[in-house]
């Protein structure tokens, strides 16, 4: 058996094939002419977008801010002040101890020569301890550490040479109260004096008055409002940031390249 074959069956299968190469080749050339012109776009638009937070972005939100410096000072001034008016400020200032201490001491020392009194009567009297030292203490702070010690070492080297003559031991003791109260008095004065410390009726003529010039003085906080900056709001990288600008800085602002304003203000301490 003998096959013919047909003389147009090549060039018709030939012709097809061309045909189909030719199409998908440019379907393949348009699609890779569109996914360039895709790349081209996207990486335009990268760029753009780079250059826009290398150079500025807009801004969100400005507002005007008050910057306070507080300091500490003090603010002194001068008042003229009598001898008096010193006085009774030095004495109010003074602690509870120091205003009574000569009559604390006045009481504790009457309050042991009333106690060796009473010992020395014997021990049928014991019940007239508490009441004579009661009352030792009350004319030693009355009478003062001087007296009652001045009276007390008089009156005892008195009885030691006359013990039979109260009176005269009475008399020199009183004697010696007197004394040893002028003389503690000269050696611990009374600072400020008693007498600059009684009150004055109005009216009153006071002779020798002296006045000094004093300086009071009283800390104070002092507030300065010195600069008034623009807090500006922006967002950078995803991320909402704030700064502060000296000037208005308009619809969009300009940053470095660590995302912070060129013309960003830092306030003094």
């Amino acid at each position: 058996m003998t096959l013919r074959q047909s003389p147009g069956f090549v060039p018709r299968t030939l012709g097809k094939s061309c045909a189909c190469v030719i199409y998908s080749m440019s379907f393949l050339a348009w699609g890779m002419a569109c996914g360039t012109g895709s790349a081209w776009a996207a990486g335009a638009s990268f760029g753009a977008r780079a250059a826009g937070a290398q150079g500025s972005v807009p801004v969100l939100s400005v507002t005007h801010e008050t910057i306070a410096k507080t300091k500490k000072e003090d603010v002194c001034w001068q008042t003229i002040v009598s001898e008096r008016e010193r006085a009774r400020q030095q004495y109010e200032n003074q602690s509870w101890l120091v205003k009574y201490w000569k009559p604390i001491l006045g009481g504790v020392l009457g309050g042991l020569v009333g106690y060796k009194f009473t010992r020395n009567y014997g021990e049928n009297h014991k019940k007239w301890t508490y009441p004579t030292v009661a009352g030792g203490i009350a004319v030693g702070a009355i009478a003062g550490p001087g007296m009652v010690a001045g009276a007390y070492g008089l009156g005892s080297l008195a009885y030691s040479y006359w013990p039979g003559k109260l009176p005269l031991v009475a008399a020199v003791s009183l004697i010696g109260g007197i004394l040893g109260d002028g003389l503690f008095n000269l050696l611990f004065p009374d600072s400020p004096p008693q007498s600059l410390l009684e009150p004055t009726q109005p009216g009153q003529f006071l002779p020798d008055q002296q006045f000094y010039i004093e300086t009071t003085c009283l800390p104070r906080v002092r507030v300065q409002y010195t600069e008034s900056p623009f807090r500006v709001t922006y967002e950078y990288g995803g991320e909402r940031r704030s700064a502060l600008v000296r000037h208005y800085p308009g619809d969009r602002i300009a940053l470095d390249a660590s995302g912070r304003p060129v013309n960003e203000f830092h306030p003094q301490p």
